[in-house]
């Protein structure tokens, strides 16, 4: 558990997960092919994707362009449209919850395929 003031809870556990992940991934000699952004989405995607209402996405949407990435939204057809890279941007800065769950799921995978190569689950690295 993390006491620090300055880190949120949320951020503790997505780094926790991604530098497992990291250390599965080159113990394993695995190369990352998880990208879990692979398409632009309009709002009414990103309220699935995220199970968030219209007004939350909107909201991200905005804080996304306030922080400088404006470039990751466009209108096709007039409906706004989130690049993958927008996605991916809202994903890990606003509904980190979401980018917790994909890297617990990923970790997961990792986690059985080092047991199928032999390796007790509770002896990794002695960091378990």
């Amino acid at each position: 558990m993390y006491f620090e003031k300055e880190k949120s809870l949320i951020d503790a556990d997505v780094e926790f997960f991604e530098t497992r992940i990291k250390l599965y991934e080159d113990f394993l000699k695995v190369e990352r092919n998880k990208n879990w952004w692979n398409e632009d989405m309009d709002i009414k995607q990103l309220e699935n994707y995220f199970n968030r209402a219209e007004s939350s996405i909107r909201k991200a949407i905005k804080k996304m362009c306030d922080n400088g990435f404006n470039i990751y939204k466009y209108l096709d057809n007039n409906k706004v449209i989130i690049s993958r890279k927008g996605v991916e941007w809202i994903c890990k800065n606003i509904f980190k919850q979401k980018y917790l769950e994909l890297l617990e799921k990923y970790k997961m995978e990792l986690t059985e395929l080092y047991i199928k190569a032999g390796y007790p689950y509770d002896h990794f690295f002695h960091r378990n």
